[in-house]
């Protein structure tokens, strides 16, 4: 598999490539998920549902990681990584699930979101 943004196979990256393809392989995976479902239908479809919820909780710990170097926080400057590195606690603390949020984040924010990544 390759990476199309610089041509580099997934075994020739560095840790910091790896970090921001797997940040936007994830993001793609919950945007894919979601498939232009209602809110309605997304939470009716318990498998996209869940999944979905997954792909949060690594997003959110692929955030963790990117907020401590320095490099990566400086090229993408219009992402707020600690913020992002939250998003599983904002969604699914506990036993509660912010469904709102989870369908606002994965509808509108996790695009935009892509696309900063992407223009890079």
């Amino acid at each position: 598999m390759e990476n199309n943004n610089n041509n580099k196979t997934i075994e020739n990256m560095s840790y910091h490539e790896e970090l921001i393809f797997g940040l936007k392989r994830w993001i793609k995976k919950a945007i894919d998920y979601l498939d232009n479902k209602e809110a309605n239908d997304f939470f009716k479809d318990e498998k996209s549902f869940d999944a979905t919820c997954y792909t949060i909780l690594v997003i959110s710990e692929i955030a963790s990681k990117i907020k401590e170097i320095e490099e990566l926080k400086n090229k993408y400057k219009n992402i707020n990584f600690d913020e992002l590195s939250f998003i599983y606690d904002k969604c699914l603390k506990e036993d509660n699930i912010n469904l709102s949020y989870i369908y606002e984040l994965v509808s509108k924010a996790f695009p935009y979101l892509l696309f900063l990544l992407s223009s890079k």
